[in-house]
């Protein structure tokens, strides 16, 4: 009966061996296998966490800003430049067209004088004022004449002064029309040609009618000393205009 007892014992503790040699086998290296995992564990958990956001160099407010300021520069650059580093030219001017009644060019010509000759342009335009003088004198002095027909001797000398002037103008600036006529005549067949004979008779033709209108002024002087003034402003003048065309 003991003997039994004690191989049934000594059966159940082999069974038991058995079965914690099979459930968790040591090894020798056990510590280092411990180590290695939590090494594992380690580098995972590395990998998992997020890296940390990289500081864009150029974002799209220095980028901005960057813009902003080469502009700044480059535009205090051309202003500089161009306000003192540069010659200024004179503002071309533009043809507009006024009434000229008493000069016989037509309009294309008188562009062209304008462009291409512009002070005998403006001797043009002071030949016709002078031509209104002289006319609207001959004008007052024929009332005067008419009223006090008695003294028509001295009506009449004053008279054939201002025609003589007149026509003295009117000559002058006939010669002046004919090379203006001929010169863009030349210019609209062959441009180099007629710039040539613009350059040719440019200072003729500006000296001779400056000298017929400083002939003509002289007699003219006097005539503006005794016009009336034409009031300033829009609706005075026009008043002014109105009354001296009706009344």
């Amino acid at each position: 009966m003991l003997g039994f007892g004690k191989k049934k014992n000594k059966d159940a503790a082999k069974e038991g061996d058995k079965a914690k040699g099979t459930a968790a086998p040591k090894s020798p290296k056990g510590k280092g296998v411990q180590k290695d995992k939590s090494q594992g564990e380690d580098v995972e958990a590395v990998e998992e966490a997020p890296l940390p956001a990289k500081k864009k160099r150029f974002t799209k407010k220095r980028i901005f800003i960057l813009l902003m300021m080469l502009g700044a520069i480059g535009t205090s650059s051309f202003l500089v430049y161009t306000l003192y580093f540069t010659e200024k030219t004179p503002e071309m001017k533009i043809y507009k067209k006024i009434e000229l009644p008493h000069v016989k060019l037509p309009e294309e010509m008188l562009k062209f004088s304008f462009n291409h000759f512009p002070d005998l342009y403006v001797s043009l335009v002071n030949f016709n004022t002078e031509i209104t003088l002289f006319d609207r004198e001959l004008a007052r002095i024929e009332a005067i004449s008419k009223r006090y027909p008695e003294q028509q001797k001295i009506t009449n000398t004053q008279k054939k002064v201002l025609e003589k002037g007149k026509a003295t103008l009117i000559k002058a600036f006939l010669k002046a029309e004919k090379p203006i006529k001929e010169t863009y005549v030349l210019f609209q067949v062959n441009e180099r040609q007629g710039l040539a004979q613009v350059k040719e008779k440019e200072k003729e033709l500006t000296d001779m009618t400056k000298t017929a209108l400083e002939t003509a002024q002289a007699q003219t002087k006097e005539i503006k000393a005794r016009a009336p003034k034409v009031p300033e402003g829009i609706f005075p003048g026009t008043l002014y205009k109105l009354k001296k065309k009706f009344l």
